[in-house]
């Protein structure tokens, strides 16, 4: 019984977890206990969300190799400067691998949304996948500034080499901001995408989310008035079984007084 009703409300305790990833990260000061509790919250979201898109609760081995595996790397990327390898490939694998994660959980979770009854959890569901999409383009971002410092160019500062002055722990809450800024359509320019592949990125980031929005709401509103009609067209007949049952019992009813 505890376990059903947890399952049922699998959603938003994801969507509670990656807001917490979303929210908090930016605005914590960014020393020790910072890159923890960002670590932390990175791991709690990964295995949120592997328990989200799980079958029954039977979370599948793939997602959890892939979320252990993904969240290994986040916590290592934290001091990649500091260890014996490229930096710079350390943290493509690490965003690939979350983009790689956070994609198919907002697929799976996209497929039993837009499907069956409408109810609270798949509402946070749906709100579920519009910021794991915002999360994703804040990995492909970060990795195209990871490979081209001047891809992204920060207007309070414009000679500076954006991303060369950003570590990994500061540039994951400023790419997450503006992904967010681009994903919503409100472009406060602060942060300015210079170089073409950042602009095409951020220019297919403003279309989908718009899409997605768009879609969502028509499927939304399609299913509750299917399941309405659905609703009333079955209670339209029983009420005319009932009318037809009742009528029959009142023939018999006359005939036997008759005889």
């Amino acid at each position: 019984m505890h376990n059903s009703r947890l399952y049922k409300n699998r959603y938003f305790a994801l969507l509670a977890s990656i807001l917490a990833l979303t929210i908090l990260a930016p605005i914590v000061e960014h020393g020790f206990w910072a890159r923890m509790l960002i670590g932390s919250l990175m791991f709690v979201a990964l295995w949120t969300g592997s328990v989200a898109v799980s079958t029954k609760g039977n979370v599948s081995g793939w997602s959890i190799a892939l979320a252990t595996l993904a969240s290994f790397l986040w916590a290592i990327g934290f001091f990649a400067e500091s260890l014996p390898v490229n930096a710079v490939y350390l943290h493509y694998i690490t965003y690939t691998v979350l983009l790689v994660f956070f994609g198919n959980v907002g697929r799976l979770m996209l497929e039993d949304i837009l499907q069956g009854e409408i109810n609270f959890n798949r509402i946070c569901g749906g709100v579920c996948v519009f910021v794991l999409i915002g999360l994703c383009f804040a990995m492909v971002h970060m990795t195209v500034a990871a490979g081209d410092s001047k891809a992204y160019r920060d207007n309070f500062d414009p000679s500076s080499n954006f991303a060369d002055s950003l570590s990994h722990e500061y540039r994951y809450p400023i790419f997450v901001y503006f992904s967010f800024c681009t994903l919503s359509t409100v472009g406060y320019g602060d942060i300015v995408p210079v170089s073409r592949l950042a602009r095409s990125c951020a220019m297919l980031e403003s279309v989908t989310g718009q899409l997605y929005l768009a879609i969502l709401v028509a499927r939304l509103v399609g299913l509750h008035i299917a399941t309405t009609s659905r609703s009333q067209s079955t209670t339209g007949t029983f009420e005319v079984l009932e009318t037809v049952e009742t009528d029959e019992k009142r023939r018999r009813l006359e005939e036997t007084l008759r005889k």
